[in-house]
């Protein structure tokens, strides 16, 4: 019995686990996004790529060291062989006897053993300095672009955050909007069965209400689709239940026009416009160095030994340290088309600079015009929310009087909700054009 009532009670804990909802505020959600997002992964993983390759070309200016060691076991003997005349001495045996010919000399043991060490240095290389400079403005260039995905996505991350919490609000005047009808239905209901009423009012009431249900259904559904478009986004799984807190009754006021020049300044993808025509700059002078000459040092070290013992005899240590003076004369044309593409890709990039130049001031007039826009409309809806709302009072008090028919009801009614939706709308709206106006003037939070 006890074994039955632990096993009870850990199921229950379960279940109410799997069915609790977590609120989620917007700082803990972005924390979530910055975390999760894949988009921010692969921006992240081309600033490694970009120090990994800094550190390549680096390489390519220090010394280079390399070391070897041999072993050789000889099975059979190499012999030399020596003219003696070479050596200074007389004709031996001219008459025959004892014998002429070469000298026979063995030149090899049964064991050699050998090792060397090179040091290889570049002295002069202007690939190689070029190289080293394009790493590194390659490295700054990644970071813009990873600054500018990061403010992208935290961009999306505001706008679909303060979209679910629109349309939740938006579910709650659909829900209110129904009870209130069926409340209504009810207490006509009530009126009709007491012979109050007509069966024709009876019916409006409950047109009324039976409508309302959908809107309802609706509205619930597009809050789900949000959740789970908010989920997505943050890499949370669309099974976990959440809930996402906040107001919307909070919002900036209307930021005034910035400079151009300024906001370029503050762009991370415009600097990273501005870096990659350094970097193309950077890339004709490389490829132009082809036309230089180059130096290179090396300091050789070699150590050998043979014996027919394992030991180390006869024993030879030599160092020798040489220069490398190579000197371009002919290429084939290759360099010059090199220098040519180089030079393509340059003003290619300076064409973009230019394009995106026009592209932002068309993005900070537009969305200029859509905060104002959206600004107007908040406090042309506020305004016509109060007559709404002091209009349904009025209906509401009055139908139950007997004053007002349940159509001028229906009719306050749905004045109020959609007062309220357009006030939400327009409060969102703002929202969300003031998140992008952020994003474009360059004050969108950086890592």
């Amino acid at each position: 019995m006890k074994r039955f009532l632990l096993i009870t009670i850990g199921i229950l804990l379960v279940c109410g686990r799997a069915g609790a909802v977590e609120t989620i505020d917007l700082d803990r959600y972005l924390s979530v996004v910055i975390k999760n997002s894949r988009a921010l992964k692969l921006a992240d993983k081309d600033r490694a790529m970009a120090q990994a390759q800094k550190r390549e070309a680096t390489s390519g200016a220090l010394p280079q060291v390399f070391a070897g060691a041999g072993y050789v076991r000889n099975f059979t003997d190499t012999y030399m062989y020596v003219d003696p005349e070479a050596l200074g001495g007389g004709q031996n045996g001219d008459d025959g006897e004892g014998g002429g010919g070469d000298l026979q000399l063995k030149i090899n043991r049964s064991n050699e053993f050998s090792a060397s060490a090179v040091l290889n240095q570049v002295i002069f290389n202007p690939a190689v300095i070029y190289a080293i400079k394009g790493a590194g403005q390659y490295e700054d260039l990644t970071d813009f672009v990873y600054d500018s995905s990061y403010q992208t996505i935290i961009t999306q991350a505001k706008q679909i955050f303060y979209q679910a919490i629109l349309l939740e609000k938006v579910r709650e005047v659909r829900v209110s909007a129904e009870d209130s009808a069926h409340d209504n239905y009810a207490s006509v209901k009530s009126k009709y069965e007491n012979g109050m009423v007509s069966e024709f009012q009876l019916l409006q009431a409950e047109v009324r209400w039976k409508n309302a249900i959908p809107d309802t259904a609706k509205a619930k559904r597009d809050y789900e689709l949000a959740l789970n478009n908010l989920k997505t986004l943050a890499g949370i799984p669309v099974s976990d239940k959440i809930r996402p807190v906040g107001s919307m009754e909070d919002y900036p006021g209307l930021p005034d026009e910035v400079d151009l020049e300024v906001v370029l300044a503050k762009r991370p993808d415009y600097s990273a416009l501005v870096m990659e025509e350094k970097l193309r700059e950077t890339n004709v002078k490389a490829n132009r160095s082809a036309y230089y000459p180059s130096l290179n040092g090396t300091l050789t070290g070699a150590y050998s030994s043979q014996s027919d013992e394992w030991r180390f005899d006869q024993e030879n240590t030599v160092w020798s340290a040489s220069m490398s003076l190579s000197v371009p004369i002919f290429l084939g044309g290759s360099t010059r088309a090199r220098v040519q593409q180089a030079k393509i890709d340059l003003e290619k990039s300076r064409i973009r600079m230019e394009q995106a130049r026009d592209d932002i001031y068309n993005e900070l007039a537009n969305t200029h015009l859509w905060l104002k826009e959206a600004w107007g409309r908040i406090a042309s809806a506020e305004a016509t929310l109060t007559s709404a709302k002091r209009a349904f009072n009025i209906a509401e008090t009055t139908t139950r009087s007997g004053l007002t028919t349940q159509l001028e009801l229906k009719d306050a009614r749905l004045g109020l909700d959609q007062a309220q939706l357009n006030r939400l709308f327009a409060i969102y709206d703002y929202l969300a054009a003031y998140f992008e106006w952020e994003r474009s003037v360059g004050r969108a939070e950086t890592p």
